[in-house]
């Protein structure tokens, strides 16, 4: 009876150190949009290139719209540095209708007991704004 109790016991916690999601991950509903204003000296076609080339060093892309000015990911697992089935981020971009300014947000899901909850993940929000407005960014709000 002991065994089956210790056994038991640590099912339970192992399942529940497995089962946090990252500090970086924030619980929101809708995730915030972060605006970089694109450089002068950029044609939007260069602008275009330079952030689907970004994206794709870690992602595959799953809708692709150049006319529409519209980016989103497919959802990677492994953004924590391992498999991680539960935990999940992609990215959406969008740009502006004059071409001026690049929208941006992470979205992250991390699986609980009672299904995914959603938000986004800092530290992913972060590096992409830091890769994209090295490349075609003026400034950031």
């Amino acid at each position: 009876m002991k065994r089956i109790f210790l056994l038991s016991s640590l099912l339970v916690l192992f399942f529940a150190v497995s089962a946090c999601a990252p500090k970086t991950f924030v619980k929101t509903l809708e995730s915030t949009w972060a605006t970089t204003e694109l450089r002068d000296d950029i044609t939007y076609d260069e602008a275009w290139n330079s952030v689907v080339d970004t994206l794709v060093k870690d992602f595959d892309m799953e809708v692709l719209s150049k006319r529409d000015g519209y980016i989103r990911t497919n959802w990677l697992y492994t953004w924590t540095g391992e498999i991680d089935q539960d935990y999940r981020v992609r990215v959406t971009c969008k740009f502006s209708p004059d071409r001026e300014t690049l929208q941006m947000k992470s979205e992250a899901e991390y699986r609980g007991a009672r299904g995914w909850t959603r938000g986004y993940d800092t530290r992913l929000l972060s590096t992409l704004k830091s890769d994209i407005m090295g490349k075609v960014g003026r400034t950031t709000r």
